[in-house]
């Protein structure tokens, strides 16, 4: 039993060096676009912001956090700080409303 807790608590509070990616705050960004341009071009600057996320913004601020080395294929990703993750959301969101306003 003292098992099932233990990893019962580990599932509901994850450890900072698992998972670095803040949430899915670029999904708030691009659901702000919907009330401007309506619902398609919400989706769409949500696919760009998700894919130019995942693609572009994480591993550029991972290299920065890195002091521009590269990861080491079995390194523990790089905390974010607070001024990286003020740069993502604003990366991201940029990139929700150009897409959102170019799909329109």
């Amino acid at each position: 039993m003292r098992t099932f807790f233990s990893q019962t608590i580990a599932a509901t509070r994850p450890a900072s060096d698992l998972a670095w990616l803040p949430g899915l705050p670029h999904a708030l960004s691009a659901m702000a676009t919907w009330l401007v341009f309506g619902g398609a071009a919400c989706v769409a600057g949500l696919l760009m912001a998700s894919l130019v996320s995942f693609v572009v913004w994480l591993p550029l601020t991972a290299l920065a956090l890195n002091g521009g080395q590269p990861l080491a294929e079995h390194a523990i990703a790089p905390a974010l700080t607070p001024n990286a993750k003020r740069v993502l959301f604003v990366s991201w969101t940029a990139t929700a409303w150009l897409a959102a306003a170019i799909a329109r």
